[in-house]
Parts: C-alpha cells; sequence; structure tokens
C-alpha cells in the first residue's frame, strides 16, 4: 500500500499548475484520449447489444423457438411436457421454397402452412387484412410486409405461387402454380418480412401434394428457455426426438454479430492504447522536470521503490481522471442517443435510420455492466502498463548525480 506522503506527492504530480504548459498539455491530451476511448467504447456496445436484442427479439415472433421432425413421436411428448413457469405452444408446419408472382414483379418466398393454433403460436402484428381468415379459407396467404410491397399487392389481391414442381399441359411441361388470395399482411420488423408467406396447413398440403406435416413448431413464453426444454424432450422421449432451438437454427448470425462486436471492441480499444500510451510521454517529461526534486526526496530518504511508486500513481490519477470524463460523458449519451439522433434529423433534416431500410426507426440500446466494467478495467490496466517505464526511470535516478545536474546512465 502506498504512504500518504506517496500519494500526496503523486496527487500534487497530476495537478499542480507549476508543470510547464507543454507537459501539462500533453497531459490533458492523455486524459482527453481516454475520455473519448471510454465513451466511444460505452456507446458503441450499448449500441451493438441493443442492436442484437431487438434483433433477437423480432427473430422470435415469427421463428419457432423449438423445431421438431419427428411429428408423429413429438406430439404425444409435447402434449404431455410441463415445465414450471413456462406455457408452451405448437403447431404442425409444412414449409416449401417458391415463387410468388403479382402482375408486375416476382419474389421469392418462403411459404409456411401452420395449423388452427398458429395464433398462439405466432406474435407478429398484422399491418392490414386479418390473419384468421388466412388460416382458415383455403388458398388464402398472409405476406410480409416488405414482400407485399416488393410485389406491389395487398389484401384481397390475387398472386400467382409458383411452385418447383411440373405440370403436363398441352403447351409441353410448365411450372406448377395456384392463385391465392392475399388475406393479411403481416410485419415482423426485420429481415423475414422480405420472404414470409404464411397459410393453412391443408392449403398447404394441397399446393405441396402431400397429407404429412414437415415437423411440429414449438413457442415458448420465455424463448431463453429453449435449450431446457429440449433437453427435457429428448430425455422423455428417450432419445427419440431432436429438437432443434432457435438459438442452433440462427447460431451462424448471432456468432457474426459476436465477431463484429468483438472487432469493433478491438478498434475502439486502440483509441484507448494511444491514450495510455500518451502517459509515457506525459510521465518522461514529468520525470526530466522534477529531477532536481526527485533527488531531493531521495536525499530525505524516500526509497527507489517509493519514487517507483509516485510516478506510477501519477499515471494512474491521469488515467482515473480520463476514464472517469470518459465514463459519464458515455453513459449520458447511451441514455440520451435517440433525443440526439432526433436533434441531429431536425437540424440537418436527415433520417438516420429509413426504417423501410433498416426495419427500425432508431438506435436501441442495452447497457450491460460487465462492458462497462471490462472497459474500465482494461483502461486502468493500459495505463499501468504505460506508466512502468517512467516510473522505472525516475526511480534509477542517483541522487547524487541529479543534484549535480547530471542524469544516471
Amino acid at each position: 500500500m502506498p504512504s500518504r506522503l506517496e500519494l500526496t506527492i503523486a496527487r500534487r504530480l497530476s495537478f499542480s499548475k507549476e508543470q510547464r504548459a507543454f507537459t501539462r498539455g500533453v497531459s490533458i491530451f492523455a486524459a482527453l484520449g481516454m475520455a473519448l476511448g471510454v465513451a466511444s467504447l460505452i456507446v458503441v456496445l450499448s449500441v451493438m447489444n441493443g442492436l442484437a436484442g431487438e434483433l433477437s427479439g423480432r427473430l422470435l415472433k415469427a421463428v419457432p423457438h423449438l423445431e421438431v421432425h419427428e411429428v408423429s413421436s413429438a406430439l404425444g411428448v409435447i402434449e404431455t411436457l410441463e415445465v414450471d413457469g413456462l406455457s408452451i405452444s405448437h403447431t404442425p408446419y409444412i414449409r416449401r421454397q417458391l415463387m410468388l408472382r403479382g402482375d408486375f414483379s416476382s419474389s421469392g418466398a418462403e411459404l409456411t402452412g401452420v395449423g388452427a393454433s398458429a395464433p398462439d403460436v405466432f406474435s407478429m402484428s398484422v399491418v392490414e387484412g386479418d390473419l384468421n381468415i388466412v388460416l382458415t379459407q383455403r388458398f388464402h396467404v398472409a405476406l410480409g410486409e416488405v414482400l407485399a410491397r416488393n410485389l406491389g399487392v395487398g389484401v384481397g389481391d390475387t398472386i400467382d405461387a409458383v411452385l418447383p414442381q411440373i405440370a403436363i399441359t398441352p403447351f409441353g411441361l410448365l411450372p406448377r402454380y395456384r392463385k391465392l388470395t392475399v388475406g393479411a399482411v403481416v410485419a415482423v420488423g426485420a429481415s423475414p418480412d422480405a420472404t414470409l408467406a404464411l397459410t393453412s396447413l391443408e392449403t398447404a398440403s394441397k399446393l405441396s401434394r402431400t397429407d404429412e406435416a414437415d415437423g411440429i413448431r414449438v413457442q415458448l413464453s420465455d424463448p431463453s428457455r429453449a435449450g431446457e426444454v429440449a433437453q427435457l424432450m429428448t430425455s422423455a422421449s428417450q432419445g427419440a426426438l431432436t429438437p432443434i432451438t432457435w438459438a442452433e437454427t440462427y447460431q451462424s448470425l448471432f456468432a457474426a454479430i459476436r465477431m463484429e462486436k468483438l472487432m469493433v471492441s478491438i478498434l475502439l480499444s486502440a483509441l484507448i492504447a494511444v491514450a495510455a500510451f500518451s502517459v509515457i510521454s506525459s510521465l518522461t517529461m514529468s520525470v526530466a522536470e522534477k529531477r532536481s526534486d526527485i533527488a531531493s526526496l531521495r536525499v530525505l530518504g524516500l526509497t527507489p521503490v517509493g519514487v517507483r511508486t509516485i510516478f506510477l500513481l501519477h499515471g494512474l490519477f491521469l488515467a482515473v481522471f480520463g476514464i472517469g470524463i470518459g465514463l459519464a460523458l458515455g453513459l449520458f449519451l447511451t441514455a440520451n442517443i435517440e433525443g440526439f439522433m432526433r436533434l441531429l434529423e431536425t437540424l440537418f433534416g436527415w433520417t438516420l435510420f429509413d426504417p423501410s431500410v433498416y426495419y427500425i426507426g432508431g438506435l436501441p440500446t442495452d447497457l450491460q455492466w460487465s462492458d462497462v466494467a471490462y472497459i474500465v478495467t482494461g483502461a486502468l490496466v493500459l495505463s499501468l502498463i504505460a506508466a512502468v517505464y517512467p516510473a522505472h526511470r525516475a526511480s534509477k535516478i542517483s541522487p547524487v548525480l541529479a543534484l549535480d545536474g547530471l542524469e544516471a546512465v
């Protein structure tokens, strides 16, 4: 533990007005650089956490939390499965890739036919029309909002569903197609809006010419427990079922998000590293300025370890000053980022995030204190490492040589 004398001297070195203007400027630059790096990391990581949470939340409105392909054996297990504090909904489904064709354009889509319990399974918002009509009347379809816009259709319009099957006609072999009526337009608020097409299980069965479901989709009141439910289903079926969780289905997507977060963190950490190593310049100049003072302290009995401790604390005080400013600034910006966005849009007439392009109208944030702890700890460690060399140089100054105006070799 540093003594009170060492703490007092280090504090005076850090905040004294007796420093030369250039040395003080370098110290201020180091502190401000540290503040900028810490604030940037806090804001960017909070935004990336918020975007990842927003993306997963919207995806989970449209995708199954669990999928089971062993239909015959799965129904009995799912219907008898009880998990404390968790409600479970399920419906059989048939899924096909096809081409949807409007009057003037066409687009690829993923058609999913679901059972009558689908309203309990899907939690997406209905922009137009009635989803119940789609699920109860034959050859009706609900389209994702972006898909409907791309096709130029709305509720009541008819579209052609072109199937990847061949029909024999008087004109030769042609792809099978069937006219469908748009009964609803739905919105997830994520990428599925561009390919999503929902219909009843009966309609999907007619289109695909099969009476067998492809699997069962399971929705949970708490999607984070999908892994737990999958293990219970596997155990209850004695290994006959192999449920696939949403995290497994989209693991590549979320792995890419985690990698992107890591790379951004590394790039922005360079700001902190530059500021931390600016501490070397500041402390080195401080050592040169205070050489005679260091010699006097050595003559009065201060040990080399004490000198080293003083300059390590000097570097730490500079870092703490910058980190404190950066922490306050980062938390303030994170809490008010929506307000700053609206202000910029008003002042410059910009639309920073067009909902029709980015599916969001703003920047969601999710401040995780574990990220803040890592940022602050990393900045402190880098600053201490940067202070080691100047502190070591200061501890090597000989009292006799320094008082004679010489520097120890």
